[in-house]
């Protein structure tokens, strides 16, 4: 090293030396200065996912997934990915914001969110299958975060009775047949499905048959319990009876069941004549 050199190395030192005596504050302020640049510089987004949806709904009924994405932090995150996977018994029908389906996906891509706030994703779906869905949703940013909500799809029977006569009028000793029909309009299985009919003063029985065996009692007919009625399937069941005297009759049938919440009655009204 040149004289020089170390001559002018040496003034620099010793200046430096002098300037902190004098004022050692000067000296430490660089320090101070970066260190709250990098904490002011140095935030971190924190983001929350949060999922719900309604907790009943029936077969072809709409249902509404809705999905909250935010920002926790104090600092904004970019570049997210939020991913809802449809499970079975639901059927895609829309999503808002831009929300792309993929195959069973449905994909949101989200530029940018701020610290504090949040943004909320919607999926319609109908109920097409009686299930327990349980639907996820998933935010992709540095990590992943996750969180889903259960659903349960009902179905509900709902069953039409019916009683026809054949033939009336019809003469006292002549024979009339009713024809009791039950429908299950419904999208629910029912059970146990049972009819009960009761003659009326005027009426003999002669026979009874159809989609389970029949007892008679007096003026009761009695029909074994049906197991199971599908929806939209349809049971059949006949009494045939014989007129005894005139007057205008009245037949009565009740249906009970398992899904039934109260008996079901139906009257058909038979005139018979000498």
């Amino acid at each position: 090293m040149s004289r020089a050199i170390a001559l002018s190395l040496a003034t620099f030192f010793l200046a430096s030396s002098i300037a902190a005596a004098q004022n050692p504050a000067a000296v430490a302020a660089p320090a101070a200065a970066a260190a709250a640049t990098a904490q002011s510089g140095g935030g971190t987004p924190m983001i929350e996912i949060t999922k719900t949806c309604p907790r009943l709904r029936y077969l072809t009924r709409e249902a509404t997934f809705e999905i909250t994405v935010a920002n926790k932090g104090n600092a904004p995150a970019s570049n997210l990915t939020v991913t809802d996977t449809l499970t079975g018994g639901t059927d895609f029908i829309s999503a808002d914001n831009g929300g792309n389906r993929q195959g069973d996906r449905v994909v949101w891509a989200l530029a940018s969110l701020d610290a504090g706030q949040s943004k909320v994703l919607k999926i319609n779906a109908r109920c097409s299958r009686i299930s327990t869905v349980k639907n996820t949703a998933t935010v992709t940013w540095c990590s992943q975060a996750s969180a889903e909500c259960t659903m349960e799809i009902k179905g509900i029977p709902a069953i039409l009775l019916e009683c026809v006569d054949d033939n009336d009028p019809i003469e006292v000793g002549a024979d009339l047949t009713y024809t009791i029909i039950v429908t299950n309009q419904g999208s629910q299985t029912d059970s146990n499905v049972t009819i009960k009919c009761t003659l009326p003063p005027e009426q003999q029985f002669v026979r009874a048959g159809g989609a389970t065996n029949a007892t008679n009692s007096g003026s009761d007919v009695n029909f074994t319990p049906l197991p199971t009625l599908a929806p939209k399937a349809r049971a059949t069941w006949t009494v045939t009876v014989k007129g005894t005297k005139p007057g205008d009759s009245r037949f009565k049938v009740v249906l009970t069941s398992d899904q039934t919440t109260s008996p079901v009655f139906e009257t058909e009204s038979s005139h018979i004549y000498e």
